[in-house]
């Protein structure tokens, strides 16, 4: 089973049934280095996730790489699966020179920061395709 998702509202009416990444995984509006979404591991939506061979993430660049860490922290935890994303294949679709992610009076650095290509938890298992 496949669960698409996508960055922003626009995107996901894109999608047939598809949420927003925030509305599907419970992800914190207030991410933090150290956040993790709130799924607890008994609920439907953990059973929907472990039953999951497939995330695909529409407009991927346009978050931030806390976002993902989230996700990827939570998966773990939902799988017992101490691998990338819990084991479960994530494909980040999108164009990277597009848009990028918003960083309140961030500088141009800070938004660089923030994407998902710089992060060293996500982006060394990214394999192009």
């Amino acid at each position: 089973m496949a669960l698409p998702v996508a960055s922003s509202g626009i995107a996901a009416l894109l999608l047939e049934g598809g949420p927003t990444g925030h509305a599907r995984f419970k992800i914190p509006i207030n991410i933090t280095p150290t956040s993790t979404c709130y799924i607890n591991k008994n609920s439907e939506l953990a059973d929907l996730i472990r039953a999951c061979a497939i995330i695909i993430w529409n407009e991927a660049p346009m978050m931030q790489k806390q976002v993902y860490e989230a996700l990827n922290r939570t998966l773990i935890d939902i799988t017992g699966k101490d691998i990338p994303m819990g084991g479960i294949v994530v494909v980040f679709g999108g164009d990277f020179r597009q848009v990028l992610p918003v960083i309140p009076r961030g500088t141009k650095s800070d938004v660089i920061a923030a994407t998902l290509n710089q992060s060293r938890i996500i982006w060394p298992h990214v394999k192009g395709g």
